[in-house]
């Protein structure tokens, strides 16, 4: 499967380069949350993305990784990321399509941050990676919200036809498809994964170039992510936290 990003979408100069950052910023929040309790483990990551989200989870659990493994399917990103960063000792990044990735190891934690949204077939994507889940294994799921307040106003001012439409910056991102919190149900239950925890990831009132015209503080934008947080179904993106039906 071949996701069809373009590079210049995941880097500073994007029209959505800041609102991407955001939700990643409250992604990495919820799960450096959600993993507290967990002295030493084993992460799994799927797609490096932004390197927002890998820089920062070496930053805030570093030294409680035993393993880190990233799986990428472009070599261009994970250049990116090299240039970046100097991955350290425990950390390895594999080139691989995420349907053909496979390994003998289990992991304690796997995080598949705004992936299932690019791929062909995103029941696949899950069930091969839930195989990869060490017993009591955490999933962290996170997706753009289809129902999300900017899209709904849009809709209602008339402005978009369709909630779940795909704009052209969706598919510079390489975006198939939009989710939102019931789609997202029942997809994760479909796999046979039980949710344990969801949250909303910032709160998007207007359309990005409304919300830049008002130049607001990364102080306002905290509280919009600290907002979202329990407002899943409006939020810009949605987090949930999956684990094996026992």
């Amino acid at each position: 499967m071949d996701i069809q990003q373009e590079i210049k979408a995941y880097v500073p100069g994007f029209d959505y380069y800041h609102d991407n950052i955001q939700l990643l910023k409250a992604a990495l929040r919820q799960m450096v949350m959600r993993t507290a309790d967990l002295d030493h483990f084993r992460l799994l990551s799927l797609g490096v993305g932004h390197r927002y989200t890998i820089q920062g989870l070496l930053r805030e659990l570093g030294s409680r990784l035993t393993q880190y493994l990233i799986v990428e399917g472009s070599a261009e990103i994970i250049a990116l990321l090299r240039a970046d960063l100097v991955l350290p000792g425990n950390m390895q990044v594999v080139q691989s399509n995420f349907e053909d990735f496979t390994t003998e190891q289990k992991f304690d934690v796997i995080e598949m941050g705004f992936v299932l949204e690019h791929v062909d077939d995103p029941a696949l994507v899950l069930r091969h990676f839930t195989k990869f889940l060490a017993p009591g294994g955490r999933l962290f799921i996170s997706v753009p919200n289809a129902r999300s307040l900017h899209r709904q106003l849009g809709f209602r001012a008339g402005l978009m036809q369709d909630l779940y439409s795909l704009s052209p910056a969706d598919l510079q991102l390489g975006h198939r498809r939009y989710f939102d919190s019931e789609l997202l149900r029942q997809l994760v239950e479909g796999c046979d994964l039980r949710i344990h925890g969801r949250a909303g990831l910032m709160l998007k009132p207007f359309t990005t170039s409304q919300m830049a015209a008002l130049n607001l503080p990364d102080s306002v934008w905290d509280a919009l992510n600290d907002i979202a947080f329990d407002l899943p179904d409006l939020s810009n993106g949605i987090l949930i936290e999956a684990r094996a039906c026992a």
